[in-house]
């Protein structure tokens, strides 16, 4: 009697596995050995795997927040390949004949989709991919990998995987996309109060392709300056960290309902507006490896998420603090409270451009008002346009605009103040207009072929930059008694191909042991630099019109890395970023100095931002040099009034909206106002006011 209880048992258990065979994506298929759904689980989180979908979700057990999979297409991944024929498309990998999900050990699902079916419902037979998910046992981290592709006869393009994962509910959801790009910016899924005229544009954006797009890792001008991103709610966060080698580019999707898709049919979306954030491996060229961990974060935002990346950054070696750097050579002193000050001469784009040329004895006169007429303390002055060459050749100083001598008489000059000095120097361009143009400087390709930079500033190929600088820098730092070098251009990025020349060329000025600054930088240059000019958000950038700045990048490194201004947005301009106002208060936010960039005809008007920089922002940014950035919130429903403590004790609020604010203690903030409490204990309160003189 027991055996042929048992013996029904097993035949129970047998057509419970065929059944599960049959059902999973309607093939006769025994493609998995597993109970459905699978489970990875620890103390913090529970990862369920669908067999069916290979989709999966992964609740975090203390909010009992559930991070979903695709809300629109229950698709696991979304590739993109063209067959034979050369026809591009996209294929939901949870549409495929067989997907096989088997759990490897208590830590560990292998996925894998195999035959993907096409729009048209072709098999696309030897295609295949494998994922794999990871949980550490020890925390809520997921370790989710692309394990292996194949195409068979097709090429694959591109994956995007996980595919709209750990997507906010639009309107539903309060919280945000959070992206590093330049100093970084959140993204938030809700209708918040805002200037009409931006609410227009705020919510229209949502609904076109402005609020969709791609954005790539450490590239120069609107990329990602760290590899990772992550979204937000009120209960619960999410990080992204790629693995140090991996190069995805990220997709967003900000409060987009999907309309992009059905355009080419001339439909309507059927969706509902979303906020993700998607990886976008690259299968068609070597890209390193394909991982990236997600880091779930009970009652997080996106200060937590730049905090725990920075304990990945220590481990990778880019985080050399300030005060190491000043233990190593005392000039980097001068920095904290210093006003960058860039003098423009037309340089580098012309040589001794008329209406924009300084002499020296100009040059020199202008750094001698800085300090005696407006009284400033620190500050280091950029001269853009001292040689009678066009970049990437620095040199010989110029003889018209002075030579050699008065060029060192301003020098001596600004080292008798205590300012620091450099004249304007790259090593990566090469212009057209350059009477001395040549093409055999320029990077070329495998076939001997010019290579596409994308940049008349990036042509010059990195093995040769080292050799360049060799040509005069020495002489140079020696006849001027230089104590600082900038290098422009080169170190914006941190591209794989040349990155070996841009390592020797950036040893090579770090060997001089100057106070040494670039523009734009990457972390992976911080070891080598005490300034990066411009974390700035460029106008017209992605994501302008639907994000906040957020001082992401100095959450991180604010003590491993000074950040000023950029020279195409600096503070006295008045651009998409703001004005003045703006861009001060924001400044003391975000633990910035100020940049003023001017040519010499306008340096009269420069005089009061200059003096008001003086005393608003240098003694803020004297005292929070060297310090960690611990925090950083919004205090207003429109994102306008903002808070941040630095470990220094120094605390500032600011107000960056024209209306007055009520904050914690009933204490009102005036319309672009601040109050700062200072590491004694000193406040100090003010703001700016539009006036009118009528003559």
């Amino acid at each position: 009697m027991k055996r042929s209880k048992v013996i029904g048992s097993l035949f129970t258990i047998f057509q419970f596995v065929i059944f599960t065979g049959l059902a999973s994506n309607g093939n006769i298929s025994f493609n998995t050995a597993q109970v459905d759904p699978v489970v990875l689980e620890n103390a913090a989180v529970k990862v369920t795997v669908n067999s069916a979908s290979g989709c999966f979700s992964v609740l975090e057990k203390k909010t009992g927040q559930v991070w979903g999979s695709d809300p629109w297409e229950n698709a696991a991944g979304l590739l993109n390949l063209t067959d034979a024929k050369g026809k591009k498309q996209t294929v939901n990998l949870s549409k495929s004949k067989n997907i096989e999900v088997f759990k490897k050990d208590a830590e560990t699902v292998k996925i894998k989709f195999i035959d993907p079916v096409l729009e048209n419902g072709t098999v696309a037979k030897g295609v295949r991919i494998g994922t794999q998910l990871k949980l550490d046992q020890s925390g809520g981290i997921l370790n989710v990998q692309i394990a292996e592709h194949q195409g068979g006869s097709y090429k694959l393009l591109d994956l995007r995987y996980p595919a709209r994962q750990f997507s906010l509910k639009t309107d539903e959801d309060k919280g945000a996309a959070v992206i590093p790009q330049k100093q970084g910016v959140i993204c938030p899924s809700y209708i918040f109060p805002m200037n009409g005229g931006r609410f227009c544009k705020w919510d229209d954006a949502t609904y076109n392709n402005k609020s969709v797009g791609s954005l790539q890792l450490f590239n120069n001008g609107t990329g990602l300056t760290m590899p990772w991103w992550g979204t937000y709610n009120e209960k619960s966060a999410v990080v992204g960290i790629l693995e140090e080698n991996s190069r995805p580019d990220m997709m967003y999707n900000i409060n987009n309902n999907g309309q992009y898709l059905f355009n080419p049919k001339g439909e309507m979306s059927p969706y509902r507006r979303i906020v993700f954030l998607d990886p976008i491996w690259k299968l068609n060229v070597d890209d390193g490896k394909m991982a990236i961990d997600y880091h779930f974060i009970p009652e997080g935002d996106y200060v937590d998420m730049a905090k725990i990346y920075k304990k990945e950054a220590v481990k990778k070696g880019y985080f050399v603090t300030l005060k190491d750097k000043l233990a190593r050579n005392p000039n980097v002193n001068k920095l904290p409270g210093a006003i960058y000050f860039g003098i423009y001469g037309g340089y580098p784009h012309y040589v001794n451009m008329p209406g924009m040329a300084f002499t020296f004895d100009e040059l020199k006169e202008t750094i001698r008002s800085i300090h005696e007429d407006l009284g400033v303390h620190k500050a280091f002055i950029h001269a853009w346009g001292t040689f009678s060459n066009f970049v990437p050749h620095n040199f010989p100083i110029s003889e018209e605009l002075g030579g050699p001598a008065k060029l060192k008489a301003a020098v001596d000059l600004a080292k008798s103040y205590g300012y620091l000095y450099s004249s304007y120097h790259a090593y990566s361009p090469m212009l057209e207009n350059d009477p001395d143009f040549t093409t055999e400087l320029m990077q070329r390709d495998e076939e001997g072929k010019l290579m596409n930079t994308g940049s008349r500033w990036a042509r010059v190929d990195p093995k040769f930059q080292k050799s360049l600088a060799q040509k005069n820098i020495e002489n140079e730092i020696s006849y001027l008694g230089l104590e600082a070098d900038i290098t422009d251009i080169t170190f914006a990025a941190y591209r794989e191909n040349g990155k070996e020349g841009r390592l020797e060329l950036a040893k090579y000025i770090d060997s001089f042991n100057l106070v040494n600054g670039t523009e734009h930088g990457q972390e992976q240059w911080i070891p080598y630099f005490d300034m990066f000019e411009g974390m700035t958000y460029l106008e017209n950038r992605p994501l302008s019109v639907i994000s906040h700045p957020a001082p992401l990048f100095n959450l991180v490194y604010h003590e491993a890395i000074a950040n000023f201004g950029k020279i195409q947005d600096p503070d006295n301009e008045v651009t998409a970023n703001g004005d003045f106002r703006i861009k001060t208060l924001r400044s003391m936010l975000f633990g910035r100095g100020t940049t003023i960039f001017f040519a010499p005809y306008e340096f009269e008007g420069m005089r009061p931002m200059i003096k008001m920089a003086q005393k608003l922002v240098s003694p803020v940014h004297k005292e929070t040099f060297f310090s960690e950035l611990l925090s950083h919130e919004y205090l207003s429903a429109d994102f306008k009034v903002q808070r941040s403590q630095f470990s220094s004790g120094t605390e500032v609020v600011a107000n960056l909206g024209p209306v007055a604010q009520i904050i914690e203690g009933n204490i009102s903030i005036p319309g672009y106002g601040y109050r700062i409490t200072m590491q004694d204990g000193t406040v100090k309160s003010g703001h700016f006011e539009v006036n009118l003189t009528v003559d």
